[in-house]
């Protein structure tokens, strides 16, 4: 029989750490036409919690001078592809310039600008400043912006020149929220700590970063109010190699999970089939629709933006949404009526040996 203190170690080492992020408040959103829209940060923004991701389909790229444009057929895709998801309740956009996206976009989206919002980054190695009024010319203003930053394991002068930029920016009405991108930790708590003003955090959130990573950064960025999107919410595609039911169509883009740490390096597969089997997948979804419905779920994140080049694929991701929408309630039901089940019985709900946890759970 264990101690009380032994007992309350090991439930604190397996629960506490991965429950950490979900002591904070949700965030407020509320659901329109089957989609929902969740607060971003601190802002006035709510984003669509399905939102369209800015890489392109590789089937379709040319090689063009600082990255790819898609061919005449898949630029039509895609312009295709944006419509559908619009027409599903998605009002949030991430366009990549070295993917020759703008100039497409702004054609797409300026019959409904004032219900699309924008999200932009620097991709190419110029003056942040000139990006920005570049991208106010072409689309009037930008609703994210953001700059990648790798591993920053120092704050380092031209990042906070160009944060400066950005903010200074965001005062003169070219830019509603900034933030930033990145795939490492250490960077996340640094510009949580040192970027005046922030406003979202791009990185990577799945199933297995979720059981996996982020114990420090989670409840911080939390605490301090600052929006959270998740990318890579199938591991760059990924999981579909996981899923002997995925359907088939469109490659993904990598062919193995992977933790996206100092370095990308792939996990081992028996770890991978673990964190994959206390997925709690239903019988009748895929497992990239019970992996981003598992996304969908966390109260902390505001959206995930999945890159969707098959109409397929767009229609799945917004099935596992409702479906996420229809086991949440269910789920606080069940949480409700097992509330008040334990305070019928009181500490009897409990086993003999532990009923003593009861008086200090309720405190």
């Amino acid at each position: 029989m264990h101690s009380r203190r032994t007992f309350l170690q090991a439930a604190g080492a397996a629960a506490l750490a991965p429950l950490a992020a979900a002591k904070a408040a949700p965030l407020r959103e509320y659901t329109r036409g089957g989609m929902v829209y969740r607060q971003l940060g601190a802002t006035s923004l709510f984003v669509s919690q399905l939102s369209f991701g800015s890489h392109t389909d590789h089937a379709y790229r040319k090689p063009r001078q600082g990255g790819s444009v898609l061919t005449e057929e898949g630029q039509a895709r895609r312009d295709q592809h944006l419509a559908h998801a619009f027409d599903l309740g998605v009002n949030l956009v991430d366009v990549y310039e070295n993917e020759s996206q703008w100039e497409p976009t702004a054609r797409v989206i300026k019959p409904r600008r004032d219900k699309v919002m924008l999200s932009l980054s620097l991709n190419f190695p110029e003056y942040v400043g000139a990006t920005i009024d570049r991208a106010a010319r072409l689309f009037g203003y930008t609703d994210l912006f953001r700059i990648h930053i790798d591993d920053w394991h120092q704050v380092d002068a031209k990042t906070l020149e160009d944060w400066d930029v950005m903010r200074r920016a965001k005062e003169a009405g070219k830019i509603r929220a900034i933030g930033i991108a990145t795939h490492t930790e250490t960077t996340m708590l640094n510009a949580l700590t040192a970027l005046e003003g922030l406003d979202y955090i791009f990185f990577p959130y799945n199933f297995i970063h979720g059981r996996a990573d982020y114990s420090e950064f989670l409840p911080l960025a939390q605490k301090k109010q600052v929006g959270l999107v998740a990318i890579k919410p199938l591991a760059a595609g990924s999981i579909v190699n996981l899923d002997p039911r995925a359907r088939s169509g469109p490659k993904p883009e990598t062919e193995t999970a992977v933790m996206y740490g100092s370095r990308n390096h792939n996990m081992l597969p028996a770890a991978i089939a673990e964190l994959t089997r206390s997925l709690n997948r239903m019988p009748d979804e895929t497992l990239c629709q019970a992996a981003i419905r598992f996304v969908y779920s966390r109260p902390f994140i505001t959206c995930a933006i999945p890159g969707m080049w098959d109409d397929q694929w767009i229609d799945d991701n917004y099935a596992a949404l409702r479906r996420a929408q229809e086991l949440g309630r269910e789920e606080r039901s069940a949480l409700d009526a097992a509330s008040q089940v334990a305070l019928a019985y009181g500490k009897a709900w409990l086993p003999e040996r532990y009923q003593w946890l009861e008086e200090r759970w309720r405190r």
